[in-house]
């Protein structure tokens, strides 16, 4: 048992712990994020994802640019052609990424 004395010890402790959490946080940000959520042209997490006529998801801004440069052309389905007003808001997945990052402020730098 013993009571008395152990605080100080408890509280390095901590201290010692947030340390290592922040220090892996920096590392940990990019491999925690899913996939799913982040634009392949980009990189980044999605503010504002389109669904594509294909399926794909993409941040609004990174595809309309890519198909705008690719005259009309998926720029990872390259058969596949279509135009920016063929975009659809991806509502779901934007709400799955205003919960995500709600719960994981950290995530916003990632």
């Amino acid at each position: 048992g013993g009571g008395g004395g152990g605080g100080e010890t408890l509280q390095r402790r901590i201290e010692a712990v947030n340390k290592v959490v922040s220090n892996a946080r920096v590392k940990r940000r990019k491999e925690d994020v899913p996939k799913s959520i982040v634009c392949r042209l980009s990189g980044q997490i999605m503010m504002d994802p389109v669904i594509t006529p294909g399926g794909q998801s993409y941040e609004r801004r990174e595809i309309e640019k890519a198909i705008e440069e690719n005259g009309g052309h998926d720029p990872f389905k390259v058969d596949l052609r279509y135009t920016a007003e063929s975009l659809e808001s991806n509502l779901c997945l934007k709400r799955y990424i205003d919960d995500y990052l709600a719960e994981r402020p950290w995530a916003f730098g990632a």
